[in-house]
Order: C-alpha cells, then sequence, then structure tokens
C-alpha cells in the first residue's frame, strides 16, 4: 500500500517534503524506492513499445500503429552553476503509438493496408488530373452546410434570446451527422521521450531511428510496411524534405518511401484560424474601422491579446464569441429589437416563429445569394461583415465537428479550406498539403477508411468529447513539461526520459456574459454594423479579399497555364521547393501584399 500511495502523491505533484512526512508516519514509500518502482515500470513500457510494434508473420503481417510525434523543448535547471554544471535546453520529440479500433482493422480488407496496396494506389495518382471541380461542394454538401449555417444561428438564438415550450416543431440546434465515429476509448501507447527536435530534416531523421530503436526491429524491418506519422505541418515539410534529399535510394531502409504523412486536425484549425482572424481583424488605430478588433473590444477583450500565437485555445473561444455576439444582433435586427436593450431574460416564443426567424436571418446574411447582393466596392461594409460571417462560421463548425467525433464534417470543411487556403496569405504551405491529404483521405481505397477513423479520439471514452490526436498530444506535453517540471520532480531529463514519459497517461463550454452582451450591442447600434444606413458604409473603405472566391480563381488561372500548381495536389507529389504565391489577387496582378511568416514559425 504504501508503494502505491508514494507513486500516487508523485503523479499528483506532492511535494519532496510532503512525501518525507508521509514516509516518516508511515503512509507512503520513501522517494528513492518511489523512483526505483517507476524506473521498473518504465522498462516494462519500452518492452510494451517493442510488443506493439511487432511485425507479425510473414503471411499476415501487423498493421503499423499509427504514430503521432510532437516537438517538446524544455529545461533542465541547474540551480547552483559551475563550469561542468550549467543549466541546458533541450530539443525532444514525444509521442504515442495508436492502434486503431479492431473492429474497424476487420472490416477492412488486410491487403489494403500493405505497403505494397499504398505504393499500387499513391502510383495510380502519378498523372491524374486534379480540376477545380474536385473541391466544389455538391448539392448535398451544400446543403448540409446551410444546416450548420441554421444550427449555429439556433444555438444562439436559443441560448442568449429566445425560449419555448412548444414541442409540435423541432429547432435545429446540430446540424444532421454525417459520420460520427464510436466512442471509445483509445488504445495508446506513450513512446519514450526523444532528445532529437523534428524541426528539421537532420532532426526528422533522428526521430526516425529513435522509432527504430525503440521498436526493437531491425532497419529493415521497420522499413517493411507502411508507418503512418501524424503531426505539425513543420514536421511534415521536414520530412518530405528529407524524403527528397534521399533520392534516388534504392536501399528501403534510407528511401522513407514507407512513410505517409498526416496533417494533426488541430494544427490545421489553429492556423487556418490564425489566418482568418488576421484578415478580418481590421485597423485598430482607427475608432471607426468595423474589423474584429472593434468586435472584441465590444466584448471586453483586448485587441492586442487576439493575435498570440501561444493560446490557440483562447483565440478559437475569441473567434467563436465574435460570431455569436453578430448572430445576436442580427437576429434582434430580423425581429426589429435591435435597438431596445439586450434581454435579461429569455422570450418566451413559439417553435414556429423562432425557425421563421432563423430562416429570415439566413436567407438575408448568411446564404451566398445574400453575399453576392452585398458586394459593392464603394461600400464594402456589408460584404466585409457577410465574409467575416461565412469565414468563422467554418472555424466553428470544424472546433464543434471535431468535439462531436463527425469526420464527416470536418472533411466537409476541410474541402472548403483546401480552396481557401489558395487565396489568402500565410498559408502557402497548407495550399498544397491540406487539398493533398484530402485527396488522400477520400480516393485512396482501404487504407482512406481506417485513417479517416484514426483522427479524431474520445480520450475518456464518452461521445462529445473527442479531440484531435494532435491536441491529445499537446495535453499530455503539457503534463510532462510543466506539472511535473515544476514542481521539482523533473529538472533530470534522464529521469524525464525513462520514469515520466513512458509512464503517463474537455467538458468546456464558451458563453457570453450578460455585460459583455449589453455593451456589444450598444456598440452595434453606434455603429450600424448591419450597414443599412449610407453613413455606414462610410466606415469600412477598405475591401476584404473573398478567399474562397480567390482561391477558385487561382485554381483556374492554374489550369489555363498547364496546372503546374494544381498536379501538385497529387497525393504521389512531394513538396519541393517551388511554393505557391498567394501574395496577390488574379484580378490585379500588380497588387503587392506585405509578406508574412510562415506557418511553420507558428506551428514549431
Amino acid at each position: 500500500m504504501q508503494l502505491e500511495n508514494a507513486i500516487t502523491f508523485l503523479a499528483c505533484g506532492v511535494s519532496d517534503w510532503v512525501n518525507k512526512y508521509l514516509n516518516f508516519i508511515g503512509l507512503s514509500s520513501s522517494c528513492t524506492t518511489t523512483h526505483s518502482a517507476l524506473r521498473t515500470l518504465g522498462k516494462k513500457a519500452e518492452q510494451t513499445i517493442k510488443n506493439r510494434m511487432k511485425l507479425g508473420p510473414a503471411s499476415s503481417p501487423k498493421f503499423c500503429p499509427l504514430i503521432c510525434i510532437d516537438n517538446l523543448d524544455f529545461q533542465e535547471a541547474v540551480h547552483v552553476k559551475s563550469v561542468d554544471n550549467q543549466s541546458t535546453m533541450f530539443h525532444g520529440t514525444w509521442g504515442y503509438l495508436h492502434h486503431p479500433n479492431p473492429k474497424l482493422l476487420a472490416s477492412v480488407d488486410p491487403k489494403d493496408l500493405t505497403l505494397e496496396a499504398y505504393r499500387t494506389a499513391i502510383a495510380n495518382s502519378a498523372d491524374e488530373i486534379i480540376p477545380p471541380a474536385k473541391f466544389v461542394l455538391n448539392r448535398d454538401e451544400s446543403s448540409h452546410y446551410q444546416s450548420v449555417l441554421k444550427s449555429q444561428v439556433a444555438s444562439v438564438f436559443m441560448t442568449y434570446i429566445a425560449e419555448t415550450k412548444d414541442k409540435t416543431l423541432t429547432i435545429p440546434l446540430k446540424p444532421p451527422p454525417i459520420e460520427v465515429l464510436d466512442a471509445q476509448k483509445p488504445d495508446i501507447t506513450m513512446l519514450k521521450l526523444m532528445i532529437a527536435s523534428d524541426n528539421s530534416s537532420e532532426g526528422v531523421g533522428e526521430v526516425l531511428e529513435g522509432l527504430a530503436r525503440q521498436s526493437g526491429l531491425m532497419p529493415a524491418q521497420f522499413a517493411s510496411r507502411l508507418m503512418i506519422l501524424e503531426g505539425d505541418l513543420g514536421t511534415c515539410l521536414n520530412l518530405s524534405s528529407l524524403r527528397a534529399q534521399q533520392k534516388p535510394n534504392n536501399r528501403p531502409e534510407e528511401s522513407l518511401a514507407n512513410d505517409f504523412t498526416l496533417l494533426g486536425g488541430a494544427h490545421t484549425l489553429w492556423n487556418v484560424a490564425q489566418a482568418l482572424i488576421a484578415l478580418h481583424f481590421g485597423d485598430s488605430s482607427d475608432s471607426k474601422d468595423l474589423g474584429c478588433w472593434h468586435f472584441l473590444e465590444a466584448l471586453g477583450v483586448k485587441s492586442n491579446q487576439v493575435l498570440n500565437k501561444k493560446d490557440f485555445s483562447l483565440m478559437l473561444i475569441q473567434i467563436q464569441k465574435v460570431h455569436e455576439a453578430t448572430i445576436a444582433y442580427l437576429i434582434l435586427l430580423i425581429m426589429g429589437k435591435q435597438t431596445d436593450s439586450f434581454p435579461k431574460e429569455k422570450l418566451p416564443m413559439k417553435a414556429k416563429d423562432i425557425n421563421s426567424i432563423i430562416d429570415q436571418v439566413y436567407k438575408s446574411f448568411l446564404s451566398p445569394r445574400a453575399l453576392l447582393k452585398a458586394k459593392n466596392p464603394k461600400a464594402p461594409c456589408l460584404a466585409n461583415l457577410l465574409l467575416r460571417l461565412r469565414d468563422f462560421s467554418t472555424i466553428v463548425e470544424c472546433n464543434r465537428a471535431m468535439k462531436a467525433g463527425d469526420i464527416g464534417r470536418v472533411m466537409n470543411i476541410w474541402k472548403r479550406w483546401s480552396v481557401m487556403a489558395m487565396g489568402i496569405q500565410g498559408l502557402k504551405h497548407y495550399a498544397i498539403d491540406l487539398p493533398r491529404m484530402y485527396l488522400s483521405l477520400t480516393q485512396v481505397p482501404g487504407l482512406r477508411l481506417v485513417l479517416k477513423h484514426s483522427l479524431l479520439i474520445s480520450p475518456t471514452g464518452r461521445p462529445n468529447h473527442f479531440v484531435a490526436k494532435d491536441f491529445h498530444l499537446e495535453n499530455q506535453n503539457f503534463f510532462l513539461k510543466y506539472f511535473y517540471n515544476n514542481t521539482g520532480m523533473g529538472t533530470e531529463i534522464d529521469r524525464l526520459k525513462d520514469e515520466y514519459s513512458l509512464a503517463i497517461p474537455v467538458s468546456h463550454k464558451n458563453t457570453i456574459s450578460m455585460p459583455s452582451m449589453i455593451s456589444f450591442m450598444k456598440m452595434a447600434n453606434q455603429y450600424n454594423i448591419s450597414c443599412v444606413s449610407p453613413k455606414s458604409n462610410q466606415t469600412n473603405k477598405t475591401e476584404v479579399l473573398d478567399v474562397y472566391s480567390n482561391g477558385f480563381k487561382i485554381m483556374q488561372t492554374d489550369v489555363k497555364k498547364g496546372s503546374a500548381k494544381m498536379n501538385r495536389l497529387r497525393p504521389a507529389t512531394t513538396l519541393h521547393e517551388e511554393t505557391i504565391d498567394d501574395t496577390k489577387e488574379v484580378e490585379d496582378e500588380g497588387q503587392v501584399h506585405e509578406e508574412e511568416d510562415d506557418v511553420v514559425d507558428v506551428v514549431a
């Protein structure tokens, strides 16, 4: 019992002083005994990794577990320094093995999961023509997204404005499901922390060598089957760069021909969200500018705190609040109550009337026809508002779809973002990798089902508590880097590697407070954000770029010039030095835009 208590206390962050007292009164073991037990558990975990990575019989080799990795930087602090004993910064990589659901693997032909099947599918796409039409929403997808927008309006309506006891009609608070994953606790095995960073081609090579050592396989065996790596954009780019440097190479263990990379869903969401909020941010030095910064200020958020590259979760919350507050104002506008004080209590209404107002809000502000009608270069105020509503709706929908575990809804958003990445600054690498991954997940047979159903996991096994796999790894990174290190227990690098990293095993709702909503409504009425008066049309003199439309124009122009860029979207292609120049619009070839930092800096 004492040993079990000691390990439990250690995992809970109990300090050494408290542990000594508990050991003195006989409730726990000493720190020395505890760390000895952890080292034993670490050795057992190392053997577990080898067992999970076994090849199996030659006639039916086991499918290699999916590998999710991310870089992890931390400092081994030394308080009393000397010439031979200094604080050291370590750049490491950590991750886990994810074993897909056995029922899912059983539903797929094992031959479709082999390296040979993957190579055949990739080779078949070498000469495939990629037209822009592949990324146009079909009728079902367009109809579903209409339901998505109406559900967002309904959610705001029932959360802040109205309530009903009418059960005769249903109010669409959630969009129809498409492809919902089973809520099961994932089979995850944590890897041993590696002192090798994936921030460079050389570092990625060291990471792969570390994975091979942990698997207990010979290099040729390790490269004999398909290995799927999931990580951030920087990891995918560096692995592709390393693969290009190895060409030509006929040795499987050196060519990296068996490696297939997937973009992490969370990092994709974060980086697209950052690019879109930067697009709609506006000019904070102009008090009359109705950019996103003005809406955030009205909600009590300082505009200089929005574009923080390190706090992506807060950025998503702020985007959702701006989106919902804007929708709330438009609902009151349709009801003719926008100038009244915001209702402190929900208004009793009939379900029929609520649905009618939802339809009017969609038709007047969220439909494609409303956006087309609002576009006016001389008075861009309303068009800018509707463009932001459309773009922010994709972020809110992707975030909610991930939590719901509906990979079908996530894929629909990625299809839209594949086009938008072509037409927006700051996403030049995603303009290639995201549509390429989308095509791989929709066209490569057999393997696509396993990959799609493994992009999201429910760590607790509960419905509506799904997260992207790279987001789950970020949580584990936090525990390893901050929780253990800040308590003084993980400051030794060997202890982090051999004990903690091998042994480490989301229900928040964001709402706008009543004072914040009242403040927002005052601003919305003062500046007339719906832009129905000529005076309000003069507040926004700069037209926001329609990145979705511009993305299609870039695709169509490229097809006319020989499809040099579109051909790079084939799953068979790898990245090379040429990148998409997304800094200018198609209509004005001489237009100059300010260069932005690469997204790799964000995800590194």
